[in-house]
């Protein structure tokens, strides 16, 4: 379990396959972000909950499954990439954000970006449009892990805005239209919208 509060951001430095569809994530971080860490811990790599395979205090792999691979956007990571990362929640830690799980329910594609101020705003199309029965007005949305209040919602589409922290402390900062994101909605909406 997570909160969508980004703790570090770490770059990707192999993609590399494990087997024929699986693949070996491996992230580094110019912190000792992994110094606590224990084989088997869940660390949440741009909203997707991954389990810590090895690692030292600055760099972790993960084994990647092909449902995973193929619900995410992680099959097109480049060597060099920017991620947000966000260790599980302990029992007894404050709680920020909204409950995200890091289960992937599909990507969208970033249709437009715009900016008011100091606040950037981003429209997001889900591939997968059936997502947007679970996506409503001032609800929560977990983008690349990091939770979001959606701004406003269509049919089709919803806008959320990012504050200057947000743009300092995520890989968000360095997204453009027609990028494509990882999003998981609110388990709330998953159960309220379950036919």
């Amino acid at each position: 379990m997570f909160t969508g509060i980004v703790s570090e951001v770490g770059q990707v430095v192999a993609l590399t396959k494990r087997n024929e569809k699986e693949r070996r994530l491996a992230i580094k971080t110019a912190s000792a972000y992994f110094a606590d860490a224990k084989l088997g811990d869940s660390i949440m790599v741009d909203g997707v909950c991954l389990t810590i395979t090895t690692y030292n205090d600055h760099e972790a792999t993960f084994d990647v499954m092909v449902p995973t691979m193929a619900v995410t956007r992680m099959q097109d990571y480049q060597v060099g990439e920017v991620v947000n990362l966000e260790q599980a929640i302990r029992a007894g830690d404050r709680f920020d954000g909204h409950f995200v799980l890091g289960h992937v329910d599909g990507t969208g594609t970033i249709t437009t970006m715009s900016q008011t101020d100091e606040t950037v705003y981003l429209t997001i199309t889900p591939a997968d449009q059936g997502l947007m029965h679970q996506i409503v007005t001032k609800g929560s949305i977990a983008v690349n892990g990091v939770s979001l209040t959606v701004v406003t919602s269509s049919a089709t589409a919803f806008v959320i805005a990012l504050i200057p922290h947000t743009l300092t402390h995520t890989m968000l900062r360095t997204v453009q239209t027609g990028d494509v994101v990882n999003l998981e909605t609110d388990v709330l909406a998953k159960y309220l919208t379950k036919e």
